[in-house]
C-alpha cells in the first residue's frame, strides 16, 4: 500500500514538473505577441485593404470594443481620425512608400478626443514583402501641455528681453541686447508696435549697442521695424551702431541711408526731443 502511494506521488509530480515545463517553453510567436499585449500604447495591423487583423489589449480599451469585434473591420471606420481616408493617412504612405513615417494627429480614447503621435511602418511577411501596415499610438496629452508651458515660458522671456519703455512725452525707447532672430525679431516689432498706440509715440529711440552682430538678415529686421512704425505715424531714431558694424553693412551693400542713426544714446536723445520739438534745458 504504501508502495502504491509513492508511486502515486511521483506520477503527480511528474505530471506537474511536464505542465510547467510547457508553460515555460512557449513559442518564439507566443512570446513576441504576449510582449504586444503588455506595450501600454495602442497597437494595430491591417492588410492592404486597411482591415484590423490585429489589435492589442490596450488599442480594444481606447476604443471600447471587444476584439472580435474589431478584427476584420476597417480602419478607418473605427479609428475616424481627420487623417482617415485622406492623403495624408501615413499608414497608407508607410504600405506604398515602404518607410516609417510619424505625424500628429487626434483619435477617440474612450469617447473623448484627444491628441495623439502616430508611429506608421511597412508590415512585411517571412521573405520581406510588404503585406499591410502597422501602426502604434501615443497618448500626448501630457507633452503638448508641456510644450505650451514652455512656448508662455519663453514668450514672457522675449517680451521681457525686448522691453518698449516710454521716456518722455511721445517717445519710447527700444534697447535691444544680444542675438535678434526671427521670433526674437517678430516679437520685437509687435511689442513695439503696440507700445506705439499706447503711449501715443511720435519717435522711436532704437539702441543696438547690445546687438553682437548686425548682418543682412538684421539689418533687414531693423529696416521692416522702420516702416512698420512710420505706418503707425512714428519716426525711428537708431544708435548705437559700431564702426565695424558701419563698415561691414558697407560692403554688404546694405542701404540705411533712409533711416534716422545717431552714433551715441545721447545724441539719439537730443535727436528724439528735436523731432518733437522739444528739448531738456538746465537748472
Amino acid at each position: 500500500m504504501k508502495a502504491n502511494d509513492n508511486t502515486h506521488i511521483e506520477e503527480e509530480g511528474a505530471m506537474t514538473a511536464k505542465k510547467k515545463n510547457q508553460r515555460n517553453s512557449s513559442t518564439p510567436l507566443e512570446m513576441q505577441l504576449a510582449i504586444l499585449d503588455q506595450i501600454p500604447t495602442p497597437i494595430f495591423a491591417i492588410d492592404k485593404d486597411f482591415s484590423i487583423v490585429f489589435m492589442n489589449p490596450v488599442g480594444c480599451e481606447w476604443l471600447a470594443m471587444e476584439l472580435t469585434n474589431i478584427v476584420g473591420k476597417k480602419c478607418y471606420d473605427l479609428l475616424q481620425t481627420p487623417h482617415c481616408k485622406a492623403d495624408t493617412c501615413r499608414v497608407q504612405w508607410a504600405m506604398e512608400r515602404d518607410a516609417v513615417f510619424v505625424t500628429r494627429n487626434e483619435m477617440r480614447k474612450q469617447g473623448e478626443v484627444i491628441p495623439i503621435e502616430n508611429t506608421a511602418a511597412p508590415l512585411r511577411d517571412g521573405n520581406g514583402t510588404v503585406i499591410g501596415g502597422l501602426q502604434y499610438t501615443l497618448d500626448i496629452r501630457e507633452r503638448m501641455q508641456y510644450e505650451e508651458t514652455l512656448l508662455r515660458q519663453s514668450e514672457t522671456i522675449l517680451e521681457l528681453s525686448t522691453p518698449v519703455i516710454k521716456i518722455w512725452n511721445e517717445i519710447v525707447f527700444l534697447p535691444l541686447v544680444g542675438v535678434i532672430d526671427t521670433l526674437r525679431a517678430k516679437q520685437t516689432m509687435e511689442n513695439l508696435l503696440g507700445a506705439i498706440v499706447e503711449h501715443e509715440a511720435r519717435v522711436v529711440l532704437l539702441d543696438v549697442t547690445g546687438v553682437p552682430v548686425i548682418d543682412t538678415r538684421v539689418a533687414q529686421n531693423l529696416l521692416d521695424t522702420v516702416t512698420a512704425s512710420r505706418m503707425l505715424g512714428a519716426e525711428v531714431v537708431i544708435t548705437g551702431i559700431s564702426p565695424d558694424t558701419a563698415q561691414t553693412l558697407t560692403k554688404l551693400d546694405i542701404d540705411l541711408t533712409t533711416i534716422r542713426t545717431c552714433g551715441t544714446l545721447k545724441l539719439g536723445v537730443a535727436e528724439s526731443l528735436r523731432l518733437i520739438n522739444s528739448q531738456i534745458t538746465a537748472l
